[in-house]
């Protein structure tokens, strides 16, 4: 049944993968920019005496579209690599030094989801084989790997400042929202480099 829904299902084309992560990008630095007006406004709240529990933004709902489009950008980028990743062993069973299932699950397993999804995508632009893909592997590739941890740590940065926090501390940091957003559009940018390379 498994294999009859896959070969039946509407395949994924880089164009949608663009589109997804094309999302992913405009929720970051529409959050950032909310946080700006956010910011003030929490500090505004906390200095009438609103409790800091109680304390409503708009930046608070806008907040949601990033975890939103970013399990939206995953799966359809996984669906999408998943099937580069069965094109690129038709042609040599040796070619992907990852299994299938690692396509989904490399992203979000801690530790090797430092390297793993790297190796992934490094992977299958040496199985494409054209001179624009192997151009790709090793400082492009590099540097979209890095920029993409490099917002997932100013992300978790926000975060983890929040945990014994002094009376008065405003968990709405916009500096650290404008620097993610600043990293997620280098990433981006070399990002849909590798998947035009990749083609559909």
């Amino acid at each position: 049944m498994k294999g009859m829904s896959e070969k039946t299902a509407k395949p994924i084309i880089g164009r949608q993968v663009i589109a997804a992560s094309s999302s992913l990008l405009a929720a970051t630095w529409i959050v950032a920019l909310a946080s700006i007006p956010g910011a003030q406004s929490y500090r505004e709240q906390l200095a009438s005496g609103t409790p800091a529990n109680q304390i409503i933004t708009s930046y608070d709902s806008m907040s949601l579209l990033i975890p939103i489009t970013m399990v939206f950008s995953w799966i359809i980028t996984s669906r999408w690599l998943g099937q580069r990743h069965i094109a690129a062993t038709e042609v040599d069973p040796s070619a992907m030094r990852l299994k299938r299932p690692w396509v989904f699950w490399s992203w979000i397993v801690p530790v090797v989801s430092l390297w793993f999804p790297k190796r992934l995508i490094e992977d299958l632009l040496k199985a494409e084989g054209s001179d624009e893909a192997k151009s790709l592997i090793g400082k492009d590739t590099l540097i979209w790997w890095l920029t993409w941890i490099g917002f997932a740590l100013v992300n978790n940065v926000g975060i983890v400042s929040a945990f014994d926090a002094p009376v008065g501390y405003v968990p709405i940091r916009p500096e650290l929202e404008l620097a993610g957003a600043c990293v997620l559009t280098a990433s981006y940018l070399v990002w849909i480099r590798i998947v035009r390379a990749l083609g559909d």
